[in-house]
């Protein structure tokens, strides 16, 4: 029997916005570019030119198709892959809030105007700069005081954020102009809460988020250059598309819990070595490198698994945050870190193809100024809060219940 072509799918217009890049088709379907080149020649997947580009362009709904038809394609990594979202984009080693360059972003932007970009408008958030609800305040650092010493930031935090969405009474509003409101006092007061006690009652509590922060993580919030500093970090790290605290995020979104319940959810995610803490563990190799740069330098080249802040499973050559935050800090000075943290970043690219990361940067950030220990994974947290309440939003205006993973049973079976 002669082969018959395969007939092209057919689709309706699909606005430019909304097509996805031949890039992005091959992440979403786990395979190489030229995978989908094949696909294209044969009849599979229809690319769309715009006017004077000659770069192809193709529908979601016909690639989710084409998954949908080849049960093998994909990685096969979980629901985020298929969740479209108008929020980050990371393409070629690039990252983008809205379309705007975050690098970008990150030179003049304060946090409270990227929330208002990430949160659905051009407008700063004027609530997430007012003053802390004072009464609310109060009651948060009572509840904090119960906490033993020793607690981390992170968990200082998640349970500032509990106790303000316990006493909130309107909390299952989730209408979009309550959310963000909601998303402004609550960042504003459980960061204010976290402030040492000689800063209660001061002019910080009632300053950005940047400043606040400055102070929560043991910085000198008088000191302009190294608020900019955490300024910078703040905006860089505000969100990074589906990743796995976004996505426990977008999970209780999606069965509708409230602001509050949603954060706590990405909070608990982030909480692991290997996403939120992630950049303690690199302070602590950036420390044995200043104590012994040479031996430490053998000890990651031997063993790149020790290589925390190391490489990165989305970039390919560069962390557009880590290059942004790194140039920052060395145009303002790295004094004693310059030797070692060259020593290390040159041998690993050398060796193993291994560039900084943002874990790398916040740990030079926050050695280099003499912050608190666990200040990487709190200026990480603070930061990601802003994204969160971005998709929350997002996933509020999806239909709910719509994350639902199919378990292939692998267990004992009882006989027929």
């Amino acid at each position: 029997m002669p082969n018959r072509p395969v007939p092209r799918p057919t689709r309706t217009r699909v606005p430019d916005r909304e097509l996805l890049t031949t890039a992005q088709v091959a992440r979403l379907l786990g395979v190489k570019t030229q995978t989908v080149y094949a696909y294209v020649s044969r009849g599979q997947l229809s690319p769309t030119h715009r006017d004077g580009r000659r770069a192809s362009y193709f529908a979601p709904e016909e690639v989710e198709a084409l998954q949908r038809r080849s049960g093998s394609l994909g990685r096969g990594t979980g629901l985020a892959e298929s969740v479209r979202t108008t929020i980050t984009r990371l393409e070629g080693d690039r990252l983008a809030y809205r379309g705007r360059d975050a690098t970008v972003l990150a030179e003049t932007a304060s946090v409270e105007e990227v929330a208002g970009l990430l949160w659905g408008g051009d407008e700063p958030v004027a609530s997430v700069a007012s003053v802390a609800e004072e009464d609310a305040l109060a009651d948060v650092r009572a509840g904090l005081a119960a906490l033993p010493e020793g607690a981390r930031l992170v968990e200082r935090l998640r349970l500032a954020v509990l106790l303000l969405t316990a006493r909130d009474a309107r909390r299952h509003d989730l209408a979009a102009s309550a959310v963000r409101e909601r998303a402004g006092r609550l960042i504003a007061t459980a960061t204010a809460a976290l402030l040492p006690r000689e800063a209660w009652g001061s002019a910080y509590e009632r300053s950005d988020q940047a400043t606040r922060w400055t102070a929560v993580v043991g910085g000198d919030p008088g000191d302009p250059s190294l608020v900019d500093l955490v300024r910078r970090a703040l905006v860089l790290l505000a969100d990074h598309d589906m990743a796995a605290s976004t996505t426990a995020v977008r999970v209780s979104a999606s069965v509708r819990a409230d602001l509050g319940s949603c954060l706590l959810a990405g909070l608990s995610a982030m909480d692991s070595p290997l996403h939120g803490s992630a950049g303690v563990r690199a302070r602590l190799l950036l420390e044995a490198a200043v104590a012994d740069p040479a031996g430490t330098l053998g000890r990651v080249l031997t063993d790149p698994g020790q290589a925390a802040g190391f490489g990165h499973r989305v970039y390919r050559d560069s962390d557009p945050r880590a290059e942004h935050l790194l140039g920052a800090l060395r145009a303002a000075g790295l004094g004693e870190l310059e030797g070692p943290t060259a020593l290390l970043e040159e041998g690993l690219w050398e060796r193993h193809g291994l560039f900084p990361n943002s874990d790398w940067a916040l740990a030079v950030l926050t050695h280099r100024h003499a912050l608190v220990g666990d200040a990487p994974e709190a200026l990480f947290a603070g930061a990601r809060l802003v994204g969160w309440v971005a998709h929350t939003l997002e996933e509020y205006a999806e239909e709910p219940l719509r994350f639902r993973l199919m378990g292939v049973y692998q267990g004992r079976r009882d006989p027929a």
